[in-house]
Parts: C-alpha cells; structure tokens; sequence
C-alpha cells in the first residue's frame, strides 16, 4: 500500500523498514570502524562503492572494472589487517554458556562470597608485597587446553596460597593460575596475548595475556600489577581498574552464574 511519494517515486511501508534497517546496520559497521580509528578508511571504501554504482550506470566499462578489482584487493587487505579484532568479535558473538552449560558447578550464596572474599584477600596480599599475579577463574567455556600448558594442582582457593604460588621465588609464579570452580587446578598456564592496537602502552605481557583469554572464552580473569600495585579485571575483552569491592561483588556473580 502506498503511503507518500517523493516526486514521482511511490514510497510504501517496505521500504521505510528497509530504510530503517540498512541506516542501522551502516551505523554500526561505521562505529566499528570508528571504534578500530578505521573510520577514514570506512569512508574511503563507501566513496569507492559509489563510484562503482555511479561509473556502472553511466557505462564507465573499464573504470567499472578497475574499481571493482580495488574493492576486491582492499576487503583482503582490511580482513588480514584485522583478523585478530574479528576473531575477538566472533567470540564475543557465540551463544553464552555453549556446550559447558549443564557443566558448570552451582554454588550457594554464601559459598560464592566466601571464594570472591579468599580470592579479593588474595589480591590484596599480592599488592601489599609487590608481587604480580595473572588469577583465571573458568567459566563455561572449557579452559582444559590452557591448563595443560602448565602443571596440574589440586589446591584450595586460600589467600595465602596466592602469596605462596605467585612468591617470585617461588618456581610456579611465571604464568597464570587457572581456577575451576573452589580449586587451583593449574599453575604456570601459558595463556594467548591480545593482539588489540588499543591497548595502552603501560600494559605489559600479564595484561595482554589476561584481555587474550578474556576474548577467547567466558573467563574471569585478575591482573596485579607487579610495577605499581593495580588491581585489573578482564571479561569479554574489556580491561577495567574498578575497586576492589566492585571486583568482589563481580566475583560473587560470577560464581552464581
């Protein structure tokens, strides 16, 4: 049915949804652009399409022809360039939870607070004597192939036990600790570096491991700061230095899922 016109052009209710949907879906493909500071090459790739659509129409065979080989080339380019982003946007894209599901322990109220206070206490102690730390606690997503890039424990989540694993004489403090459900289950665990441009220059290997594993699974994960003390927090891809009582009660949800 046809609602208005533009001059002599018909406009019916299709094609405002169509409108609505193709303005929205340029909007975040722009603000993606926008967000890897790719937004001039964006525009770029918009002018060249233009072109295109623009040289065709008119008849331009040969420069037709050119342009459509650029944009073939350019896409190539711009996928090698930025295959690590969008391989950490295909994570964050799957269906939460996966497979591991019904797999993952439930815990009470209490039992949950209790292990985000030992872990928070952790912390704190790590800060306290100048030692770093990488702390993974899994979540859903199976964590089996980080763990066996160290050495397999069987510890309890204790406070003192951090100081101990993560003392710098200690050797087992190189590499992350990795927790399932109320145990340290592997110590020494090699984890993926991000290969994000975005990150600030202050952040070191611990760091860049702790935004990998966070953008490759559902992991919780706790960084502290060997040079300055700071307490960080990863998920999803997002590194944020939030107090430690917002860490806590993070923690606490994270364990009753």
């Amino acid at each position: 049915m046809e609602l208005f016109r533009i001059g002599l052009i018909p406009v019916i209710w299709q094609d405002i949804i169509d409108f609505i949907v193709l303005s929205i879906a340029l909007y975040f493909i722009l603000w993606w652009f926008y967000r890897n500071n790719l937004l001039g090459t964006a525009l770029l790739l918009l002018l060249l399409v233009i072109s295109l659509q623009l040289s065709t129409l008119v008849g331009l065979v040969a420069f037709s022809f050119f342009l459509r080989h650029v944009l073939f080339w350019a896409g190539v380019f711009l996928a090698v360039i930025l295959a690590p982003e969008m391989r950490r946007w295909l994570y964050a894209l799957r269906p939460i939870g996966g497979i591991r599901f019904f797999r993952k322990e439930v815990f009470s109220e209490e039992h949950a607070e209790k292990l985000a206070q030992e872990i928070i206490e952790g912390l704190r102690l790590l800060a306290k004597n100048g030692l770093g730390a990488l702390i993974v606690i899994e979540g859903r997503d199976d964590l089996s192939a980080f763990m066996q890039t160290g050495d397999p424990v069987q510890m309890p989540v204790d406070a003192r036990m951090f100081l101990t694993l993560f003392e710098k004489k200690s050797p087992l403090h190189d590499g992350a600790a990795i927790i399932r459900g109320d145990k340290i289950v592997a110590v020494r665990c090699t984890l993926p570096l991000s290969d994000r441009l975005d990150l600030p220059q202050r952040y070191g290997q611990r760091h860049r491991a702790a935004v990998g594993i966070s953008e490759q699974s559902d992991a919780l994960t706790l960084i502290v700061s060997e040079e300055t003390g700071l307490i960080s927090l990863a998920y999803r891809g997002e590194l944020q230095q939030i107090p430690l009582l917002e860490i806590q009660r993070r923690i606490t949800r994270f364990y009753l899922g």
